[in-house]
């Protein structure tokens, strides 16, 4: 392991530019907001059961963990442009088949190349993101969440809107026209210059890492809200009596808080120590999520949400810092990729597990095994990631020493 003092690097002029990274999550994520969106429609305008509509998302999953698994250690190696660039042309392609698919299987192929697209462009985003300024991770790291939960509050609402216009399919080709836009802005990102990942690991070697999997652990409970959450709660708004438009509209007032409180949060997490940040905020956001079921009408359901996506966005930078302090500075995008591919494929399943629940008993069921499995995994997580001396991640010192801290 290669370590070295980043002290003098803190204010280098040749850091790679981070907006093209920043823009970029938006507009992918955006994209697949929109898509998300859309389910009920999947449902009415083509037939779509619900198990059909979890199995689209489910290859969405999948094909992200692929990616993840296979492409993140190449941002290790330079090459975090050529993936973001990759990243945004194949989201495009993708949209472009959900755009004029008329059977099951389009829309599989529509996701699952949406879901590469993401998987090549996350952990190449978080690399550069992380390592560009040590001293400023958290703050950087909520400047990145917050564009990306940015995309998910605007991406709903103009998906709705098109739909209203012209029907479920124009979402998808303006999305498609809007990442178009993009392009110019990736080939504009530059390599970052820290350490590299010259002895081509593994990126299944940083499981020996103890505190890395406790990491990860803590990143996949909130995967497994969010795999129920796209399987089914839309469908649940819908069986509440909301019109597309209300969906759509509701799911953007939802993501709301989450950028706006990401930045903050970030600097919250580095303030505390992200282990402690992630797992209180977890904890919360795991509580309310069992009461999704529970409460009565649809502004309830709305307004619970709502104070959900608060806990969301102030904990959103504390994951992929915790996960970052874990590993040497070279190996970041293969962690941040690893654990995203955990993430995934808790997603996936957490989807499969919902829409069956949802399907053979009821939505109080189906969130409360969500919220019941969340808590299992934050708290073998907390175990895992104790520190030896107890001490949060300080800000203003530099990378190695972060990570030395956490050691």
């Amino acid at each position: 392991m290669c370590i070295r003092d980043r002290s003098e690097d803190i204010s280098n002029t040749d850091a790679p530019k981070l907006l093209p990274y920043f823009l970029i999550l938006f507009g992918m994520s955006a994209g697949l907001s929109s898509v998300i969106t859309l389910g009920a429609e999947f449902k009415q305008e083509l037939g779509f059961s619900n198990f059909e509509i979890g199995l689209t998302i489910f290859s969405g999953f999948a094909a992200s963990f692929i990616a993840l698994i296979t492409l993140s250690p190449q941002a290790d190696r330079g090459r975090s442009p050529i993936l973001l660039k990759s990243g945004l042309i194949t989201g495009i392609i993708a949209l472009l088949f959900l755009a004029i698919g008329d059977s099951l299987w389009y829309f599989i192929l529509g996701r699952s190349l949406f879901g590469f697209a993401m998987g090549a462009t996350t952990p190449a985003a978080k690399r550069t993101v992380i390592v560009s300024d040590p001293t400023e991770i958290g703050k950087n790291l909520g400047k990145l969440g917050a564009y990306d939960a940015a995309g998910w509050v605007l991406g709903p609402a103009i998906a709705a809107a098109l739909n209203a216009i012209g029907g479920f399919r124009t979402p998808f080709w303006g999305m498609a026209v809007t990442l178009l836009f993009f392009v110019p802005t990736a080939w504009r990102a530059k390599p970052d210059n820290a350490e590299r990942d010259l002895q081509k690991k593994r990126p299944i070697d940083l499981f020996r890492i103890r505190r890395f999997n406790g990491a990860v652990l803590i990143l996949v409970s909130y995967f497994v809200f969010i795999g129920a959450f796209e399987a089914i709660w839309v469908l649940e708004m819908d069986a509440r009596g909301a019109s597309n438009w209300q969906i759509g509209i509701a799911i953007t007032c939802a993501a709301l808080p989450i950028p706006l409180l990401s930045i903050k949060g970030g600097a919250l997490a580095q303030r505390f120590g992200p282990r402690r940040w992630a797992v209180g905020n977890l904890a919360i956001i795991s509580v309310l999520v069992s009461t999704f079921g529970l409460v009565e009408g649809l502004f309830a359901l709305i307004l619970i949400t709502v104070i959900t996506a608060g806990s969301e966005g102030l904990s959103l930078p504390a994951g992929p810092m915790l996960v970052s302090v874990s590993v040497p500075e070279e190996r970041q995008a293969a962690a941040q990729g690893l654990a995203a591919s955990m993430q995934v494929a808790a997603g996936a399943l957490a989807t499969i597990m919902a829409a069956a629940i949802y399907q053979t008993s009821n939505d109080t069921i189906a969130w409360i095994v969500t919220s019941s499995i969340m808590i299992v995994l934050i708290t073998f997580g907390w175990v895992l990631t104790k520190a030896p001396d107890g001490k949060p991640i300080e800000p203003d010192v530099t990378f190695d020493l972060k990570r030395r801290l956490f050691e």
